[in-house]
């Protein structure tokens, strides 16, 4: 039973973050899209994303401003793919769902990125 459930979990891992390698390619970063399938690397990949420099991943540390920031980041990251920020709701309450949604939206070829031009293969993002 154990290794059913350490199967499904590597499965759905790679599942979701195949939704973000399709996204960042999207995005127009490919060269790094596959940040996607490593854990810490897939947070600088979403800043990334969102045209924030990596560095701000050491957010992460500052015990109250990292839930804070992580949650004005995933609205950033919504919005960037053309979607409402109030869906970050689904991740503060119900983080399955909002997994979900993320997978739907990364593998849909109607998901476009809508912060304005791809980011250049070696263009600093502030």
């Amino acid at each position: 039973m154990l290794w059913f459930a350490f199967l499904l979990a590597l499965a759905l891992y790679f599942l979701y973050a195949g939704a973000f390698f399709s996204l960042a390619k999207k995005a127009g970063l490919d060269h790094i899209a596959w940040f996607a399938f490593i854990p810490i690397l897939s947070s600088i990949l979403q800043l990334r994303m969102i045209q924030k420099s990596g560095w701000w991943v050491l957010m992460y540390f500052v015990p109250i401003a990292s839930f804070v920031f992580a949650i004005i980041w995933q609205v950033q990251l919504l919005n960037a793919f053309g979607k409402n920020g109030a869906f970050v709701i689904f991740n503060i309450l119900l983080a399955p769902v909002y997994m979900i949604l993320w997978m739907v939206w990364g593998y849909s070829s109607e998901t476009t990125y809508q912060l304005g031009n791809p980011i250049p293969p070696n263009g600093v993002a502030y």
